[in-house]
């Protein structure tokens, strides 16, 4: 096994939260042919960037959150949540007449039928001051969760080379991700960056020109069920091996890969073996149902080198 509770986190990115609606139906509306659903339970976790710190704090680490959340009840809620799960929330702000971001899952006789989002791009720009004294503190580790809602801004950009930033990337342009050391982009976020097709045949080239564009150490390219391909300065490239799960749910992959990524990586200074655990805690995050993660238990397959389809017991 590994140990991840001396290390301490600092992670930047945009907060949310997911609420889950289970209901049940047997008419249509007489208004529209659509299900009329009769809400029977309700279920909130912590998304986006939120639920990254999730995955940290379960693998063990000491996680300190900077973002926002908006003066809302789900932005209680969700601070509610993150602090029940030892995570650091004095770096969080509220905006004030501002709304949360907040994704609500829409279950039908238990399968999903909608997704209503609710958000808003903010504004929000730290002062230098603040920026430039959190990232001066002793955090081992700092990574930027982007899910383009207005946290991870030009504000951080003269920042990124100074602190070995990992970054998981949603903006087209990655200029301003320039100088991170690792940045873990899906196949559907490289594919916005080029013009030509990202495939198994291409995907080199590509991670190879954002290096040479941006001066990422390591482009962590993830390929959902196909695994993840690793490429590095001096044309280092490794290929990690999917594990197949049925009837996956994808939710929060990405977060789960950066979470285990970067700890691993932090710990163990390898690359290949840090990519390995990741794909295989996405795998185990992606057997369960909904916004989850894996907690450290759940890996110890990962050190005995079994399956992640031996069975086991794992916790939501």
């Amino acid at each position: 096994m590994i140990d991840f509770t001396n290390i301490k986190v600092l992670l930047i990115g945009d907060l949310m939260i997911d609420h889950y609606i289970y209901g049940e139906s047997d008419r249509l509306s007489p208004e529209a042919p659509v299900p009329v659903i009769i809400p029977k339970r309700n279920q909130y976790f912590a998304g986006g960037a939120a639920n990254v710190a999730m995955n940290l704090s379960h693998l063990g680490a000491k996680v300190t959150c900077i973002g926002v959340v908006g003066d809302d009840k789900y932005g209680k809620q969700l601070l509610d949540i993150l602090r029940k799960n030892n995570i650091c929330i004095d770096k969080i702000e509220i905006l004030k007449s501002e709304i949360t971001t907040l994704k609500q899952r829409i279950f039908c006789n238990e399968r999903q039928i909608t997704r209503i989002d609710h958000e808003k791009i903010f504004d929000w720009n730290p002062s230098i001051k603040f920026i430039s004294n959190e990232l001066k503190l002793n955090y081992d580790v700092v990574i930027l969760s982007d899910y383009n809602k207005g946290v991870v801004n030009d504000s951080w950009l003269q920042f990124i080379s100074c602190k070995d930033m990992i970054i998981d990337p949603k903006k087209d342009n990655f200029s301003i991700y320039k100088n991170a050391k690792i940045i873990t982009p899906n196949m559907n976020e490289l594919q916005k960056v080029f013009d030509f097709e990202i495939n198994e045949n291409s995907i080199q080239k590509a991670c190879n020109q954002l290096i040479s564009d941006y001066n990422f150490e390591y482009v962590i390219a993830k390929k959902g069920e196909k695994g993840i391909t690793i490429v590095g300065k001096d044309n280092f490239i490794k290929n990690i091996k999917p594990h197949l799960v049925k009837n996956a749910d994808v939710t929060g992959a990405g977060d789960t890969v950066i979470s285990a990524l970067s700890l691993f990586f932090h710990k163990e200074g390898d690359i290949s073996k840090a990519a390995e655990f990741a794909n295989y805690a996405a795998a185990i995050s992606v057997s369960k149902k909904g916004t989850s993660f894996p907690r450290i238990g759940d890996l110890k397959n990962f050190f005995n080198k079994k399956s992640i389809n031996d069975k086991m017991e794992f916790d939501h």
